[in-house]
């Protein structure tokens, strides 16, 4: 019961999105909505990282329990992945290992990975001058939770990504499944390491790159510093993604879209296009999608269960 009364309103507040009239807003409207509430959740999620006591010993245990989760879930996704794309990859994808690319860098690519980091810089600031004058942030970060979820929804409907035509792109399926049982398998065997329960790590390792939705859950359930773990797990991850996707690219497309998680259906997605060709972007959008999906199952599920 308890699993259910968290977990519900998360994925009714999803599904209530998915459903809504899609007319009633503009894409446009949507996206600057949500960019700045995810902004907004993430500096209050500084704030609640602020107001603890011992801070740097807190912010220094999740740095270092985010770098051993990171080792173990780049070390086992990226040898499976590299498996299943040997064996399974459809002979129809056009994987671009003859002409090099130049890879786009520079620093408009990690604009938004700076500009997230600066909420929370922010927010902690906040929380550590303003310790005694705050009250119910954690209350009101799962409200804007709810609406964030609600927009996620009508976001993904917004933009014709139709359940049933993604879970039957097989590629994509059979990325997502591996991609979501390595992440998984690693957070445990990180868990072990870190002498966690493994329900943390299940938790922590469920956010599949997405770090500006896993921190927030996690906080928002009730563990300001095991949030901040899963946020600098999966901001690494979606950096490094961005780096060796061009490397990625010379193994297969299942590493490439694997590796990439959630953000595979959006913040990668240019990139894996560029160096994998156009058939590469169904398969991208339905693992992103799928992994995306699991978020807000997984997360509430494992931190509920702890």
């Amino acid at each position: 019961m308890i699993i259910l009364s968290t977990l519900g309103p998360l994925l009714l507040a999803l599904l209530l999105g998915y459903w809504f009239k899609r007319n009633l807003f503009n894409g446009k409207l949507v996206h600057l909505a949500l960019v700045w509430l995810t902004y907004l959740i993430l500096a209050l999620i500084g704030v609640t990282i602020g107001v603890l006591d011992n801070l740097p010993e807190k912010l220094a245990t999740a740095g270092a329990q985010a770098l051993v989760f990171f080792i173990c879930i780049a070390f086992l996704s990226i040898g499976a992945l590299a498996i299943t794309g040997y064996y399974l990859r459809s002979n129809t994808e056009q994987v671009n290992q003859t002409t090099p690319q130049r890879s786009p860098f520079g620093f408009a690519l990690f604009t938004d990975a700076i500009k997230t980091l600066l909420a929370v810089f922010i927010g902690i600031i906040v929380g550590v001058f303003f310790k005694k004058s705050i009250h119910h942030i954690d209350t009101l970060v799962t409200y804007l939770l709810y609406l964030l979820l609600f927009l996620i929804g009508y976001q993904l409907r917004q933009g014709n990504h139709r359940l049933r035509k993604l879970f039957l792109n097989t590629q994509g399926l059979i990325i997502a499944i591996t991609t979501m049982v390595t992440t998984l398998l690693g957070g445990a065997i990180g868990a072990y390491f870190l002498g966690l329960p493994l329900t943390d790590g299940l938790a922590v390792s469920s956010g599949f790159g997405w770090y500006s939705l896993s921190g927030i859950l996690i906080t928002g359930l009730g563990n300001p510093v095991l949030g901040t773990t899963a946020f600098l797990l999966d901001i690494g991850r979606e950096v490094l993604a961005l780096l060796l996707i061009p490397i990625f690219s010379r193994i297969n497309s299942h590493v490439s879209v694997g590796y990439s998680g959630a953000t595979a259906m959006d913040f990668t997605l240019p990139m894996l296009g560029k160096f994998h060709g156009p058939n590469i972007v169904p398969t991208a959008i339905a693992s992103g999608f799928i992994l995306s999906l699991l978020v807000p199952v997984l997360i509430p599920l494992f931190m509920q269960l702890r």
